[in-house]
Parts: structure tokens; C-alpha cells; sequence
């Protein structure tokens, strides 16, 4: 069979290769592969970044963003064949740690664990894989045109859940959103806020009235521009910001997406930034505001079973309210045998995805 494939380490090693077909043992799914979502970790692996091939093979299977059919499921699940199905992505550590035991891998308090596609274990991005079925999750046959968001759509779905945990400290009734980032994350953040019912504004570099925007707009979320706009000036535009959400990736909007957070209020930090990225920050005025305030950070990564189940049910709320809207998320489908230039992003690019047949 054939799948895309990088050597990690090795900058712009990208390959399609053929690669032995997949062997299944008792109990597993097989799963063909329909589709895979490019995003911003794997094009990290494929500049030799990061990444870990599995022990004993020279290549990591790139793709942990998917989309399949289950091919043949073992008896007892509650999978069958035909099935459209998402697969989940982080594995537990061999450690077997306290989260890691009770299936919250996306917790795990050693940093050995395994993920598809990162680290350690072979992606999705091959015509077909085996899995154990508690990893793969049952999609609804109409969510087929979106259903590779939902991967994406966990962070979203972790984040808030985690969000209204920690707010259970208090009567909360949260408002107003700021979501900091107009990418595929920032986007599917904004929609599940906005399926909350909270009044949700989007600040992103691309002008207003760009694509973006419109889209946005068209879900009733707000849009600003931080090239007219600057994030510290948010506040005074929108009022009281209840939650913060940063998405960008750009270490610079870090203390920003902080400062502009209302009392009471969290800030969830979901993107990851690059290292040596420094910045003036007045570590006193700073904290002064954390601690009158009652505000509080966390960061956020990788997604349970229930995130990813969470996704899909918003996913078909997000189609019942506007049909089409998720789709249009999607700016660029391409065959896996493009990978390497689906890889190079177009102006307008939201999120480019690989079709497998």
C-alpha cells in the first residue's frame, strides 16, 4: 500500500512510498483511510523539526488528523464494517502513570507516551491502518463532507470542558469571548463557543472583510483585525472578556491574550510556540492582575476519547444550524500523492486535506 512518509530529522524528506499492507491481530479494526488533515505540527516533522519514527523503522506514516471506513471490526465491538470512523491520536505510556491508566493519555504526567503520525507510532496517512477499537470513534454517515475536522475540533472541545471545570470555583456565567487566531483551530474554537451561546469575537492579522471574516461573520461571530486593531485595545472595543483563547502560534500575542483577560476570567493558551521567542513583560504588573483579579492560565494539548465524541456531536449541531458552513473551512483538497505541495500554503489556505479515495 502506499502512504506519505518522512524520515524524522531529515529536512524536506517527504515521500510517497509503498510500504508493507497492514497486518491486523485479534481484536483489531481495520480502517481504509478516506482522508487526512494537514496542519501546522505536521508540517513542522516534515522540516526535521521534531518527530519519532517507530523503534526499528526508518520512516514515520505522517497524518494524524483522519477520516475512514472500517473495513472489518472484531466481533463484540460496536463497530462494523462500513463504519465512518475517526481514530484518536496520543497512546498511553509504557509507564502506565495514574492518567494514562484511566484512559486520559492526553494527561500523561511521564512524556513517553506514543502518538500516531508524531511520536513513535506510524500516522494515519496510508491507505489503511489497524487500531484497537476503544481509540476509534463512530461518526454519523452525514457528517461525512466534515467529519476530518474533527480531530481539530478537539482542542476546542478539551479547552472548554476544562474551562468550565476550573469555573466551577465560582457562579460563572460567562459572556463574552476572545479567540485569538483565525486558523483551522481558532475557527472550530470560535463555532463551539458560539454553539454555547456565547457572544464570540475572532482577531486575526487578514483585514476585515477578507474571506475569514465573512465566514465568521456568517456564523454570527465577531471579526477584528489586528492589523488595524491591537489586541491590547480589545477590551475597550468588546467590553469584559470573560474567556481568552490564543491559537495563533506567535509567542508575541502570549502576554497580550493575557493582559486583555476580564476578572474572573481564563485564558487558555492552545497553541504551541517556538522556543527563544523573548519579550519585555512587567512581571509585577502582570501578576498584580492575575492575583486581584481572580484570573487564571492554563495550556491545553491532544484530546481524549470523550473530546473527540464531544467534536462530533458539535460538528452535527454546527451542520443542523448553518449546512455547508464546516465545510468551507476546507479551502484546498489535493490527492496524497500531492502532499509535498499541499504543504505550501496558498494566501486564503484555512485547511488543506489529502484524499486517500
Amino acid at each position: 500500500m502506499q502512504a506519505v512518509t518522512v524520515r524524522p530529522g531529515a529536512r524536506d524528506s517527504l515521500r510517497v512510498l509503498d510500504i508493507p499492507d497492514v497486518q491486523s491481530s485479534a481484536g483489531q479494526v481495520v480502517v481504509k483511510v478516506l482522508q487526512g488533515g494537514l496542519c501546522g505540527t505536521d508540517a513542522e516533522i516534515t522540516r526535521g523539526l521534531y518527530g519519532e519514527a517507530p523503534a526499528g523503522s526508518p520512516y514515520l506514516v505522517l497524518g494524524h488528523e483522519n477520516l475512514g471506513l472500517v473495513e472489518s471490526a472484531p466481533g463484540g465491538s460496536s463497530l462494523s464494517a462500513g463504519d465512518l470512523v475517526v481514530s484518536t491520536v496520543r497512546r498511553p505510556c509504557p509507564d502506565q502513570c495514574l492518567p494514562c491508566r484511566s484512559g486520559e493519555n492526553d494527561m500523561c504526567l511521564t512524556g513517553h507516551y506514543l502518538e500516531r503520525g508524531i511520536q513513535g507510532l506510524h500516522g494515519f496517512m496510508s491507505e489503511r491502518y489497524v487500531e484497537d477499537p476503544q481509540y476509534v470513534v463512530a461518526v454519523p454517515p452525514g457528517l461525512r463532507p466534515v467529519a476530518v475536522l474533527v480531530e481539530p475540533m478537539t482542542v476546542a472541545q478539551k479547552s472548554l470542558e476544562q474551562t468550565f471545570r476550573i469555573q466551577s470555583r465560582m457562579s460563572w456565567a460567562p459572556r463574552r469571548a476572545a479567540v485569538l487566531g483565525a486558523g483551522p483551530v481558532g475557527i472550530l474554537a470560535a463555532a463551539a463557543m458560539r454553539i454555547r451561546g456565547l457572544e464570540v469575537t475572532v482577531a486575526s492579522r487578514e483585514a476585515e472583510r477578507s474571506p475569514r471574516d465573512t465566514l465568521l461573520r456568517e456564523a454570527g461571530i465577531g471579526y477584528v483585525s489586528t492589523s488595524s486593531t491591537p489586541i491590547s485595545e480589545l477590551p475597550a472595543r468588546l467590553g469584559d472578556i470573560d474567556l481568552v483563547l490564543e491559537a495563533t502560534g506567535a509567542a508575541a500575542v502570549i502576554a497580550p491574550a493575557m493582559s486583555i483577560l476580564g476578572r474572573n476570567g481564563v485564558c487558555v493558551l492552545a497553541s504551541v510556540t517556538e522556543a527563544g521567542r523573548n519579550g519585555e513583560i512587567d512581571l509585577g504588573a502582570w501578576n498584580r492582575q492575575m492575583v486581584l483579579g481572580n484570573r487564571l492560565i492554563f495550556g491545553t494539548v491532544n484530546a481524549a476519547r470523550r473530546h473527540f465524541e464531544a467534536a462530533v456531536k458539535d460538528l452535527a449541531a454546527a451542520e443542523q444550524r448553518l449546512p455547508g458552513w464546516m465545510g468551507r473551512i476546507i479551502t484546498r483538497r489535493l490527492p496524497f500523492t500531492e502532499a509535498a505541495r499541499a504543504l505550501v500554503r496558498d494566501p486564503g489556505d484555512i485547511k488543506t486535506v489529502l484524499d486517500f479515495g
